[in-house]
């Protein structure tokens, strides 16, 4: 056995049964005893050459017979109290160098190797706060020895004191750059951990979010499909509530799925861009109690706003960012208010600021869960399944644009959140949008539909049969490009993954046909991470739709494609 096979297995010792995070704590302590003893041994034998005083051999080799002990404690698998051993050796060590030797040698310099062996051997908070505490209190006794010279160091001539000095150091130096090495490479071994962790996370919500969006979008689909029928025909009345209620859910579920993606992009710092835009802020407000009037009707629950008649119509905003986080407290207010009682919005501005609030009657906030209102994962208990993620994305999205949230409470009465915000006072407002019932009709016109998915390719051409077009469906991109060549179309809408012809590949072959490539088109898909938007829009895409797909959305889309 050569001295590298012998050095792996004593720095192995006691590893063989325990789990790898625990294993390698164990090799660390092994491989800082192995060096520790050889330093012991080696530097113990110059220094009783060059000054022929036992004072200083018998104990380094006392340390390294106790850390020989610490690999046998290892040996006997009993990590933790090998750990405890190891720590303890060095700051006896420390001590009693230091008050043999006096300032000769700077022996404190391995508070620096103890400080980083304590973080990296111990699992607990507690042993690492001892830790460190201990080589503190040796670090202020060797202090307190220096000044006040409690122990008198050994006489020692020039010449020694200086052989010693030189042969200490660089033991005392190699201890200290083997503990940053070796906590350097535990960091960036865990920073390569969270950097795959984090990316697999990510394809996990990003498969996760497509896979569910396509039926979610065949049910959201026939729900809103549902929704317009039995609010205009009488003979639907007696099914009315269920559809409602079916409409309800499927936003529910489809607030639930956004949220759930807006903390990914938050948390991968891919939601910090601010898309500033000029809008009604009374329609916003109007659309959104329309939509949320119908979950609220479940419960017997009105809602009202109430805006500031001084309130500019058309402000400059992230519309986007702002309707989330209108649609986190609308939903919070409905899940936590009383039945039958009344939400409250409330818009106005004061100079350079405006706010709006919501406020709900329910039995309140308590204390206790104001402190841990905005984090991630807590939720409250209500009729409504959440993910407790409509708050913290609320707040993190208010703080990007500038603004603050504030929550009061009152017990028994319910709670009012108020988001303040800088105004910006729009003069180039965009056109204003209707009801989310009122479609734009474009009839006469022909529309394509490119998806391989059948559902969605059945909704989405019922919508567009609702807006007047003439529809027709491909189910690869091959085909799609083929009909648009007999059919031209004036409009087509295009899926970003199908076999075969990706949306993206279908797209730029539909450029570079001289007869197609001004025909806007507008991608429509399950993925919602910007990078595919990005991707689609550069490829030729006049505009992005993330299914499901809300019928308002679409009909606003497609009046900006067609009529800008």
């Amino acid at each position: 056995m050569n001295i590298g096979q012998l050095f792996h297995r004593v720095v192995n010792t006691g590893t063989s049964r325990q789990e790898e995070s625990l294993a390698k704590v164990t090799r660390m302590v092994n491989t800082f005893s192995v060096i520790t003893i050889a330093l012991c041994l080696l530097f113990g034998a110059f220094i009783y050459l060059g000054t022929g005083k036992l004072d200083l051999l018998i104990p380094a080799y006392i340390e390294a017979g106790l850390f020989l002990g610490v690999l046998l404690l290892n040996a006997a698998n009993k990590p933790v109290l090998a750990s405890i051993a190891f720590v303890a050796i060095n700051n006896v060590a420390i001590v009693y160098f230091s008050a043999v030797m006096g300032m000769l040698t700077e022996v404190h310099l391995l508070f620096l190797f103890l400080l980083g062996a304590s973080l990296m051997i111990f699992r607990t908070r507690t042993l690492v706060v001892a830790s460190i505490v201990v080589a503190v209190v040796s670090v202020i006794a060797c202090e307190i020895n220096y000044y006040h010279a409690l122990i008198t160091p050994m006489e020692m001539g020039h010449d020694q004191q200086f052989l010693i000095r030189w042969i200490t150091l660089p033991a005392i130096l190699l201890l200290d750059v083997a503990t940053i090495f070796l906590y350097v490479r535990k960091l960036k071994t865990l920073n390569t951990k969270l950097t795959k962790a984090t990316d697999e996370k990510t394809i996990f919500v990003r498969e996760t979010s497509h896979e569910i969006r396509n039926p979610l979008n065949a049910i959201y689909g026939i729900s809103q499909d549902l929704m317009m029928k039995v609010h205009k025909e009488e003979r639907y009345n007696d099914i009315r509530p269920e559809i409602e209620h079916l409409y309800s859910a499927t936003h529910n579920v489809l607030q639930i799925i956004n949220n759930v993606l807006a903390i990914s992009k938050i948390e991968d710092g891919a939601a910090h861009a601010i898309h500033p835009e000029s809008f009604n802020i009374r329609e916003l407000i109007s659309d959104k109690i329309i939509v949320y009037q119908y979950i609220a009707d479940l419960r017997g629950i009105k809602i009202r706003a109430d805006i500031a008649e001084d309130m500019p119509c058309y402000i400059l905003a992230d519309k986007n960012k702002l309707a989330q986080v209108l649609n986190n407290l609308l939903f919070n207010a409905i899940k936590f208010t009383r039945t039958n009682s009344l939400i409250s919005v409330g818009v106005s501005h004061e100079g350079s600021q405006w706010q709006f609030l919501v406020k709900d009657q329910g039995q309140g906030i308590p204390d206790a869960d104001l402190v841990t209102l905005f984090t991630p994962f807590k939720s409250g208990k209500s009729d409504f399944e959440g993910t407790g993620l409509g708050l913290p994305i609320t707040k993190k999205y208010v703080e990007m644009m500038g603004g603050k949230i504030t929550v009061t409470s009152i017990p028994e009465e319910g709670a009012t959140f108020i988001v303040r915000l800088p105004l910006t006072v729009s003069e180039a407002p965009s056109p204003a949008q209707g009801g989310w019932m009122e479609l734009t009709l474009h009839k006469g016109l022909k529309s394509l539909v490119i998806d391989d998915n059948e559902m969605s390719q059945v909704v989405l051409s019922n919508f567009l049969r609702r807006l007047g077009f003439t529809t027709m469906v491909a189910g690869s991109g091959a085909e799609g490009i083929n009909k648009a060549m007999d059919e031209k179309p004036d409009l087509i809408f295009i899926d970003s993954y199908m076999p075969g012809l990706s949306g993206k590949d279908t797209l730029q072959k539909l450029g570079d046909i001289p007869a197609l490539k001004n025909i806007p088109v507008i991608a429509v898909s399950g993925d919602a991470f910007q990078e595919s938007i990005d991707d689609m829009l550069g490829a030729g895409a006049r505009e992005y739709i993330s299914k499901p797909i809300d019928l308002k959305l679409l009909n606003n889309t497609v009046n900006k494609v067609l009529f800008q």
